[in-house]
């Protein structure tokens, strides 16, 4: 099977400028197959202001408008040729059980197969690891217990910062699940910017729960010096191609392990609206991807 077989997605967070007709125009024109559901609530600080990744969204999906108008939603992406593939809602495994039940009703009812539910947040002071982790495997059994009889896979992003943030601690929450219910989103971004990953030890270490990419650039930056004349890091979203991680490899590295799964766009260059980084940035992959 040919690399070029690992098929494009992107998330909807990445396109806030666009309504769904919008986004779902714009994917079938570049060949993008596969679209994470965005079903969050706009925070009210943020409805006036303009659209953001993170903030102010067109294509305003709630959770609940999610569940209500699931049929029409599937026929839409349907009839564009696209397919729904999970939802990335604000949730994690401590939020209410009503939020988690209707997200996890909202991705049956869409046909979108996952939803992306995270650990709870580090703590900001010094705390005991393992107490957590089996806090935290307990919370997603919990989840497990409500997506199962649904039909819907529960996937963490390993994200920066969180308690997921590398393949190692990612595996520590999934190995206690078996794959079919627990899968990882293999976010090369925040590997970018928690640094020191290997693609192939990566790969190895987490190779059955992964479950599908987000797949974008980031780079380390200098940030100065601090109070005591040492030198600070920042991080900066970028291209694909200009990312700290070489692509080539990490995707080299997936298929010598037989994963080939949907790669999601997760691109947040700034400066940029979301069409045109999609824009840019499906067609350097679908190159790449030709190329391999």
């Amino acid at each position: 099977m040919p690399i070029r077989s690992m098929p494009l997605g992107v998330t909807a967070v990445m396109l806030p400028e666009l309504d769904f007709a919008e986004q779902l125009a714009l994917c079938s024109r570049l060949g993008v197959t596969h679209y994470s559901l965005r079903p969050r609530v706009i925070p009210e600080a943020q409805r006036d202001k303009p659209y953001a990744n993170w903030g102010n969204h067109k294509f305003d999906l709630t959770p609940r408008r999610l569940l209500n108008e699931a049929k029409q939603i599937r026929k839409q992406m349907s009839d564009a040729g696209i397919t729904p593939f999970g939802t990335v809602p604000g949730l994690s495994v401590e939020s209410p059980v009503d939020d988690i039940k209707l997200n996890l009703e909202g991705a049956a009812a869409v046909g979108a197969g996952r939803v992306r539910v995270g650990p709870p947040p580090v703590p900001s002071d010094a705390f005991d690891y393992r107490s957590l982790l089996l806090r935290t495997i307990e919370g997603f059994r919990k989840v497990v217990a409500l997506a199962k009889p649904l039909g819907v896979k529960v996937v963490i992003e390993t994200h920066a910062w969180s308690l997921a943030t590398s393949p190692g601690l990612a595996l520590l929450i999934c190995q206690a699940f078996d794959a079919a219910d627990v899968g990882v989103i293999f976010d090369l971004p925040n590997f970018a910017l928690e640094g020191g990953v290997q693609p192939r030890l990566a790969v190895a270490v987490l190779r059955p729960y992964i479950d599908h990419l987000h797949i974008g650039g980031a780079q380390k930056v200098s940030a100065g010096v601090d109070a005591y004349g040492f030198r600070k890091i920042a991080n900066r979203m970028c291209a694909v191609d200009e990312s700290d991680l070489n692509i080539p490899e990490w995707i080299t590295a997936l298929d010598h392990a037989g994963v080939r799964v949907p790669l999601i766009i997760e691109d947040y260059t700034e400066g940029a609206p979301g069409s045109q980084r999609l824009e840019s940035t499906s067609r350097k992959l679908a190159k790449l991807l030709e190329a391999m």
